[in-house]
């Protein structure tokens, strides 16, 4: 008589205190189809969930867009997909979403969530690809009836430090939407040139200390020094930056970990 292959017991991630601190202790939180009570207490809180994003202003953006019955739409950020769910309900089963997302993990599980809730393929086609593709895909189906463009990223992708987006706690320096597409942002500043830099912090997002930042990070590259996560490159910038007021410093340092160095490193 064969024996049944059973599945090896995984213990649960083991932690100190009473609440677990770190991302991958809050195992409750990263399972919410099992925790949905802890799921609830935390947003009742007005916190994030680890592993969840909270879509915003999704009755205004109802309210907006009129959706009905029968018509076919765009959403060009899948994300957790919060927003895609509320206007897949607003078609009652007629119609069709096309949505768009460069990031392979979170799609997956977005996906998964959204069949277990009855929206298939039937009525939801989802792509991994940027949205700037909206042009072919429109005339691939023939148009939008409406579209949605909440662009940027998600708290998935900040709070879990295996990402790279966050500065909060020390990750590898990633920073891509698909981590199996092109370089991260730590190989791309192993070979960025001063002149390039400065010139991606300048365009990315007006940095008026571009130079500055720009010089104090390749010459600790030029030493040997490798900025391969997000806490060498926190603190670079902010010696770098050190002449500021306190609160200017830590908030200048926070938009350049999380957006300049994202912008090239994500594409």
């Amino acid at each position: 008589m064969e024996q049944e292959q059973q599945t090896p017991h995984k213990r649960r991630v083991r932690y100190k205190g009473k609440y677990p601190k770190k991302f991958e202790e809050k195992y409750k939180e990263l399972q919410p189809e099992k925790y949905q009570d802890t799921i609830e207490h935390v947003i009742k809180k007005g916190n994030t969930p680890a592993g969840m994003h909270i879509s915003i202003m999704v009755q205004e953006i109802l309210d907006t867009l009129k959706i009905q019955p029968g018509e076919t739409g765009f959403d060009a950020t899948l994300g957790y997909g919060g927003h895609t769910k509320a206007m897949l309900a607003c078609l009652n089963g007629q119609g069709h979403i096309y949505a768009t997302d460069v990031d392979p993990e979170e799609s997956a599980k977005t996906k998964k969530r959204l069949e277990e809730l009855g929206y298939g393929e039937d009525i939801l086609t989802i792509r991994l690809q940027n949205f700037c593709t909206i042009d072919e895909i429109a005339k691939e189906v023939g148009g939008f009836d409406f579209i949605l463009a909440d662009l940027g990223v998600s708290s998935m992708q900040i709070d879990n430090p295996k990402r790279g987006f966050s500065f909060k706690v020390d990750g590898p320096l990633d920073l891509r939407l698909n981590q199996e597409a092109g370089i991260s942002a730590a190989e791309r500043l192993d070979t960025i040139t001063r002149e390039e830099l400065a010139g991606m912090l300048y365009e990315n997002s007006d940095e008026p200390y571009c130079e500055e930042l720009a010089k104090a990070i390749t010459d600790e590259i030029r030493k040997g020094n490798r900025i391969d996560t997000t806490t060498k490159l926190r603190e670079v910038i902010e010696k770098t930056l050190d002449f500021l007021p306190e609160k200017e410093k830590k908030t200048r340092s926070k938009r350049l970990v999380s957006v300049h160095f994202r912008h090239s490193a994500s594409m």
